[in-house]
């Protein structure tokens, strides 16, 4: 894989949780292909996580972006209660490790960090992730993506923001 195909896959990466920083709703769905799944798994115990998200319990799991779409609406026109005020996030990614599957996916391994705040707390949630990039009409986009909370402890709702 060449350099600018690397560079462009991390800058990916980087520009989704900068669009999720500033609350930029539709640029951050247009980086998700139609087809594109969205992942939480949850933890069973201290090393194992469920493994399919159709047959077991998810922190979050969306199987397409219409799904993605419908929580960026409820968002966007407040209809989300549990959203409401929505915190102050800065999202950190770093450890980008790039490389493609056997499916001609882009996939990148990161490690990330989600610092928040909201009605006078400061949180933050952290964990590793990957992302699985596909060319759609000249430009990557993000078609799956598995984000694994390694701190599955927490105090606050989890949501598309936060994480």
């Amino acid at each position: 894989m060449d350099s600018l195909l690397k560079e462009q896959a991390v800058d990916m990466i980087i520009n989704e949780a900068a669009a999720l920083d500033h609350k930029q709703w539709d640029e951050w769905i247009n980086l998700y292909t139609e087809d594109a799944t969205y992942w939480m798994p949850s933890w069973i115990d201290e090393y194992t996580q469920t493994d399919n998200p159709k047959r077991e319990i998810s922190l979050i799991y969306y199987g397409n972006r219409a799904g993605l779409e419908d929580r960026v609406f409820r968002i966007k026109t407040d209809l989300s209660f549990s959203s409401s005020p929505l915190p102050r996030t800065c999202h950190v990614n770093t450890n980008f490790r790039v490389s493609e599957n056997d499916a001609g996916e882009i996939v990148v391994h990161s490690s990330w960090v989600t610092h928040s705040y909201n009605l006078k707390v400061a949180r933050h949630a952290f964990g590793v992730q990957e992302h699985h990039l596909r060319k759609v009409d000249g430009e990557l986009k993000i078609c799956f993506r598995k984000i694994t909370l390694q701190n599955d402890m927490v105090d606050t709702v989890l949501d598309i923001y936060n994480i």
